[in-house]
């Protein structure tokens, strides 16, 4: 008997979903071009575990449009939302293995190159304007090299929001006030280390079940980008929002080294060009889409500070990127950290 394989099962189960999704309507109707075009074309798979409202999937849909007009249709891009290619570690072992060309994954990518986790440490950035700079230069090159070390090919930095942090207790101005605060934090050491550096506590809910906790007071608060909270309607069952900005929430884009490999160089320039478009545009709509939700998280009633004493948060949070090398290497916080603001 033969041994299993298990990147030939992911790949056997991508090739079945791929078939049966040819047979639908829905993906018929997503490719532009009549079928002898697409049987000379050179065709990327993207997937992506979220809804077609999120970041990644705006992030595809402009990296389709852009890379299709610049190569006249010779290569074509269809996407694949809401997990229909299975989970993120799915979709990464997908990309890595080849079964897919592309892919859309956040922190999970760690799994893999384990130094990504520095992009979820506390306070890294004074500003977005030092995030996007250290993407496109040194530190970003950094954290490309690893990644292809490890099989994958860095595409993209999605920017999916700054945090912010809602409770139902008090207004929160500085980081004492976090103090003894129930505060829900997804599992991460990171997320677990930074709230008890405030002096909260913790709880270890799942995000599908956060609204019903906050509800029920299994947890006082909570932190995720603005967009997430009205989205998600936690205004429903939270008093207080502040716009801490604490960690910018970010994801990645990756392609499969061979699929790249085989692009010619004026493929790789309008791929490269296409995914730089796609980067740009989530990130102009992401911050307006974040002015808009503190806006609407008002109207609905909810208290906004967006002026809270930043400092005081960073200062209570500073030893835990000093205390956590493993997750945030010394080496690449030096090099984020001394891009200019």
């Amino acid at each position: 008997m033969n041994a299993f394989n298990p990147t030939q099962a992911l790949a056997s189960r991508v090739r079945r979903h791929l078939l049966g999704a040819a047979a639908g309507t829905a993906l018929a109707a997503a490719l532009p071009f009549p079928a002898a075009a697409q049987a000379a074309a050179k065709r990327i798979r993207f997937a992506h575990t979220a809804p077609l409202m999120h970041g990644w999937h705006l992030w595809a849909v402009q990296f389709k449009k852009g890379i299709e007009a610049r190569t006249g249709g010779k290569i074509q891009v269809q996407i694949f939302p809401n997990a229909q290619m299975g989970n993120e570690r799915d979709t990464g072992q997908a990309v890595r293995s080849g079964a897919l060309e592309m892919g859309a994954i956040g922190v999970g990518l760690s799994n893999w190159v384990p130094e990504l986790a520095i992009t979820d440490a506390p306070f890294l950035w004074k500003s977005r304007a030092q995030a996007y700079g250290a993407f496109g230069g040194a530190f970003g090159a950094e954290l490309a090299r690893r990644c292809m070390d490890k099989g994958f090919v860095l595409t993209g930095w999605t920017d999916l929001g700054f945090r912010c942090i809602t409770n139902n207790k008090r207004a929160v101005t500085s980081a004492k006030d976090l103090q003894d605060l129930k505060m829900r934090v997804p599992v991460s050491k990171a997320y677990i280390a930074m709230m008890q550096a405030m002096g909260a506590s913790t709880v270890a809910v799942d995000l599908s079940e956060l609204y019903l906790a906050l509800r029920q007071g299994v947890a006082d608060g909570q932190d995720t980008p603005p967009s997430v909270v009205k989205s998600n309607k936690y205004y429903e069952v939270q008093k207080f929002v502040t716009k801490t900005d604490h960690v910018l929430t970010t994801g990645y884009t990756i392609a499969n080294p061979k699929f790249f490999a085989s692009l010619n160089p004026d493929e790789k320039a309008a791929f490269l060009a296409a995914a730089t478009e796609a980067d740009n545009y989530l990130r102009d709509y992401t911050q307006k889409d974040e002015l808009e939700a503190y806006a609407f998280l008002k109207a609905q009633g909810m208290q906004v500070t967006l002026d809270p004493d930043a400092e005081s948060f960073r200062k209570a949070c500073a030893p835990v990127i000093a205390k956590l090398p493993e997750l945030f290497p010394p080496d690449l916080v030096k090099m984020a950290q001394a891009t200019p603001v």
